[in-house]
């Protein structure tokens, strides 16, 4: 059975992890579980501030499925980017 989840990393949050890719071999996990991953494999976690972060699950906004506490299953694609604040 598969229980990969792909992460596509962008912007900062590429920077900060060295790679443009992951993959976890998980069944399950939630946005949150994902970005604290990756702040304790990150050469860099300001950049990982959750404030400054969008996470889509397979192309949807996880701030509209759930936020933090959006469940990520196994075969999900989920791509995490620095948002970029200006004025």
């Amino acid at each position: 059975m598969n229980t990969l989840i792909t992460l596509k990393l962008l912007g900062g949050v590429k920077f900060a992890m060295g790679k443009n890719s992951i993959v976890i071999d998980k069944p399950q996990s939630t946005v949150k579980e994902i970005i604290e991953e990756l702040k304790s494999e990150s050469r860099n976690t300001k950049i990982l501030n959750e404030q400054n972060l969008m996470v889509s699950v397979n192309g949807v906004d996880s701030s509209v499925t759930g936020g933090k506490e959006t469940v990520i299953k196994s075969g999900d694609i989920i791509t995490i980017v620095t948002i970029i604040h200006g004025g």
